[in-house]
């Protein structure tokens, strides 16, 4: 090994912590290893995402509609029974009540 190697080395164990700073462990916890808890808090927020969205593939949408008689649960757009009105349908009454 040569003098180049080793330098090398030890920066490498010194930017993932694992030389002794103040203490065992000490520089792994506060350096890269802090890291560990960001990626389980992006994977959990992408988890439920990825529960919580249309079962129609392609379709990123927050579903809250069932589908009687199946387990997919799909966004308003989606839903064979969608009896919600549509943006022309609110219009024309948000119109029609503004004009009294």
């Amino acid at each position: 090994m040569k003098i180049g190697d080793r330098v090398t080395v030890i920066e490498v164990a010194h930017f993932f912590g694992l030389d002794n700073l103040s203490g065992p462990y000490y520089g792994f916890w506060s350096g890269i290893g802090s890291d560990i808890g960001e990626i389980t808090l992006i994977g959990a927020a992408l988890s439920i995402w990825w529960k919580h969205e249309c079962h129609v593939k392609g379709c990123h949408r927050v579903v809250r509609h069932p589908v009687a008689g199946t387990p997919h649960v799909v966004c308003r757009k989606h839903h064979p029974d969608d009896d919600s009105p549509t943006h022309q349908e609110v219009l024309e009454q948000h119109r029609a009540a503004a004009g009294r």
